[in-house]
């Protein structure tokens, strides 16, 4: 199965399943789950648990999945997933040591003996030890200053071992895990930001020093490196957290005023346009010179907005449009990146002066909606990146959403909450049978991101409002039928009509059978998050592919979580549900792809 066999006609295809990599996440997930209903079940019994037998669970895990490592030793996700949990067995023992055996200790020396604890772990590579060894010994040194009352006092000693600490971790990891190192670089910039802010607090030269060196010191290890993003990423975060000490003193020179704020735009862009200039200096063989810039771009654009939005009043309308038109004619040239990221810049803020003010003289979301459809179609038509189709598409969808909670009232009328969620569903029917002709298109990953969005929104509002299946067995109304058995089956039946040919392998019911199943359950949405979940795998989808996975999570949390059983019960139910996707998988296994499925594919 290759992906110009699956794109020929449907990408949508129960085939996915029988991918040999989304077997593999389908028998981690029933692992995991199978594990989970142990867990739970030693949970709901904890505290009934005599504390022998509590100390001694954590301990026999670290010392299964430590001895397990060893035989999967030529397996490599197998053997630093297990050692993972050796090191998270190693905090929850010591956890258990000082709670039973109450030693009074104070939480830092807890935190400082498993960083100690975690070390012979990296004896072999395992990313996900050196992770957890950084994040733990960043707690300890946290800790130690809160609870020894020195964070008061000596602030300044805790930033310097904050920012050695840092960089010591950044050295290790840059010779042994290249792949953390755009991690690193958000957590330098982060302690960059929030220490400048700190010194335009305070005015305490230790703030300065903390905001300043330690980015510029990463930033000339990657230059020696010859690595221009990572540099060029250190360089614009360090601009950014500059421009927040010179906001600060040009800002009781700016009147507050429309003129004050255009000039603080002007001085903010011209800011990062010297230092892309320079960075085209220092690297000239590289495109990436022009990030500062398009980050300034942005910046101005936002206090641009704020300009528009603040005090233009009506004339904000007429400046958008401007802004808009100007943003089309750059958009129709072959501008350079910045003059890209500039026209969208210009394009949001003229979209959102036109819509808040529009509504402010209309006092309808109605026609900000009507107007909001005119962008999603002219974007369409321009082609935009597919960042900004996405936010059309989000906002879209969320100005249909108000309109619909402006006629009723959201908090009390369950009717509303059943007809947002109902039209998630039409949205999907609609995008599931259009498949074939947007799924080679420009936009393909906006729609998927729209409809992970769409997942993210149903979860949230049943988790939020407590409309949810279980709690309406025996007083279920018609439009919870709706939402709840009628759309989703339409789905499934849209599903297996577009497939219906590959259907012929009787392994492939299967999947079927699984949303028939959570259909009766009442959360369907877990079926369409594997099945994007499958594509993501499939295509190689790297983003895609997180977010679903932790939509996943999400879901069956609640799935489980809010099934009315009793805790054994429920705990029993886990594990059948983690056994049934093994045999699943086993099922799957055993599906032969003829000539013909793959024709059809």
């Amino acid at each position: 199965m290759h992906k110009t066999e699956l794109i020929r006609n449907n990408q949508f295809s129960p085939l996915l399943f029988c991918n040999v990599e989304v077997l593999r996440y389908l028998k981690i997930l029933g692992l995991a789950l199978i594990t989970v209903s142990l867990l739970y079940l030693m949970a709901a019994n904890w505290w009934m648990l005599p504390d022998p037998v509590q100390l001694a669970i954590p301990m026999l895990i670290l010392l299964c999945s430590a001895t397990a490592s060893i035989y999967f030793d030529q397996q490599e996700w197998v053997r630093q997933s297990l050692d993972t949990v050796s090191g998270l067995m190693l905090g929850l023992s010591l956890a258990m040591i000082g709670q039973i055996y109450q030693t009074g200790a104070d939480s830092y020396l807890l935190f400082l003996l498993w960083s100690a604890l975690l070390l012979p772990w990296l004896y072999r590579s395992n990313i996900g030890i050196f992770v957890m060894l950084c994040v733990v010994s960043q707690l300890t040194l946290y800790l130690y200053f809160k609870q020894s009352f020195w964070m008061g006092r000596a602030e300044g000693l805790y930033l310097l071992g904050l920012n050695l600490l840092t960089a010591l971790s950044f050295a290790y990891a840059m010779r042994y895990y290249a792949l953390l190192r755009f991690l690193f670089i958000a957590f330098v910039i982060v302690i960059s930001i929030s220490s400048m802010m700190q010194f335009i607090h305070h005015s305490k030269l230790i703030y300065l020093a903390s905001s300043i060196v330690l980015p510029t010191g990463a930033a000339f290890y990657f230059y020696r490196k010859h690595q221009a993003l990572e540099a060029i990423l250190l360089i614009a975060g360090l601009a950014a957290s500059v421009s927040l000490w010179v906001f600060e003193l040009v800002e009781n020179q700016l009147t507050n005023s429309a003129t004050g704020l255009f000039v603080l735009a002007v001085l903010i862009f011209g800011w990062f346009a010297l230092i892309s200039f320079a960075l085209n200096r220092i690297f000239p063989q590289t495109k990436f010179s022009v990030i500062p810039l398009a980050l300034g771009a942005w910046i101005s654009g936002i206090i641009l907005a704020v300009l528009l939005l603040t005090y233009w009043e009506a004339f904000s309308i007429l400046m958008g449009i401007i802004f808009i038109g100007i943003a089309w004619k750059l958009l129709g040239q072959q501008a350079s990146v910045f003059m890209h990221q500039f026209a969208y810049c210009l394009w949001i803020c003229g979209q959102a002066a036109v819509l808040i003010h529009t509504e402010l003289l209309t006092d309808s979301m109605v026609v900000v909606w009507l107007l909001q459809l005119l962008m999603l179609g002219l974007t369409t038509i321009k082609r935009m990146h597919w960042s900004i189709l996405t936010l059309q598409l989000l906002m879209t969808h969320a100005l249909a959403i108000v309109v619909l909670v402006l006629e009723n009232s959201f908090k009390h009328d369950d009717m509303v909450i059943s007809i947002i969620l109902s039209l998630n569903y039409v949205i999907f029917i609609g995008i599931f049978l259009t498949a074939r002709y947007w799924q080679s298109s420009h936009y393909q990953k906006s729609i998927f991101l729209w409809m992970i969005a769409m997942l993210t929104g149903s979860a949230v509002v049943q988790a939020v409002t407590g409309l949810e299946h279980w709690h309406s067995i025996g007083q279920i109304s018609f439009d919870q039928v709706l939402l709840f058995y009628i759309l989703p089956s339409l789905l499934l039946f849209s599903f297996i009509w577009q497939n219906w040919q590959q259907f012929s392998e009787k392994w492939l019911w299967l999947i079927p059978v699984l949303g028939l199943l959570l259909i009766l359950l009442g959360y369907f949405e877990i079926f369409i998050i594997m099945l994007l979940m499958a594509w993501a795998v499939v295509y190689q989808q790297r983003l895609m592919q997180a977010l679903s996975i932790l939509l996943l999570i999400f879901w069956l949390w609640m799935l489980y979580y809010n099934l009315g059983l009793s805790f054994l019960v429920k705990s029993l139910t886990i594990f059948i549900s983690g056994l049934m996707v093994w045999c699943m998988v086993y099922g799957l296994k055993q599906v032969r792809i003829r000539p013909g499925q793959e024709e059809t594919a």
